[in-house]
C-alpha cells in the first residue's frame, strides 16, 4: 500500500519547492519586491561551494541601511541593515530561487496575507543558517501593520 506524506519535510531541501502554506483558499495575497542577492548566504551543496538557494516560506524583511537600501532580504538575527527588525518584515517569500541569486538581485513575491504552517516557514539565525520560524517572529507577523499571516 502506498503512503502519502504532505507538507514541509526535509526532502525539499536544498532543492525543490518548500511547502509552507496551510491552504491556498482563499488565494494568498502577494506584493513584489527586489531581493538583494548579497543577503542570501552561500552554502556548500553536494560538495560545490558558493551556492545560493532561497526557498519559499522564508521570512523577508526590508533593508533600511547600506548599499541595498529599499530592497528586501531574509529576516536574520544579528545583522545591522534592518533585516533584523521585526517591524521591517514584509511577508513570506513565495518565489523559489535555486540559482538566480548567484548572478544578480531578483524580483520576488512576498505573501502578506495567508494561512501558513509555522514549522514549515524559515528564518535565518545569526550565523546565516536556516531555522524553523520562531514564536517571536511568528507573533510579530500576526500583529504587524500590513501583514495578516495566520500560523498553524
Amino acid at each position: 500500500m502506498s503512503t502519502f506524506v504532505k507538507g514541509g519535510g526535509t526532502n525539499t531541501t536544498p532543492f525543490g519547492r518548500n511547502e509552507y502554506l496551510r491552504s491556498t483558499n482563499p488565494k494568498p495575497q502577494t506584493e513584489s519586491y527586489t531581493l538583494a542577492a548579497s543577503t542570501v548566504p552561500a552554502k556548500t551543496i553536494d560538495g560545490v561551494t558558493g551556492q545560493k538557494i532561497l526557498q519559499p516560506g522564508t521570512v523577508l524583511a526590508k533593508i533600511t541601511s547600506g548599499a541595498d537600501i529599499g530592497k528586501v532580504g531574509p529576516f536574520q538575527a544579528g545583522v545591522v541593515d534592518g533585516r533584523q527588525t521585526l517591524a521591517n518584515i514584509v511577508g513570506l517569500n513565495d518565489t523559489f530561487l535555486p540559482w538566480q541569486l548567484m548572478e544578480r538581485d531578483v524580483e520576488v513575491a512576498a505573501v502578506y496575507d495567508c494561512t501558513a504552517v509555522q514549522a514549515w516557514c524559515i528564518e535565518l539565525d545569526a550565523g546565516g543558517a536556516s531555522i524553523a520560524l520562531t514564536n517571536t517572529t511568528a507573533d510579530a507577523m500576526r500583529s504587524t501593520k500590513g501583514l495578516d499571516i495566520k500560523f498553524h
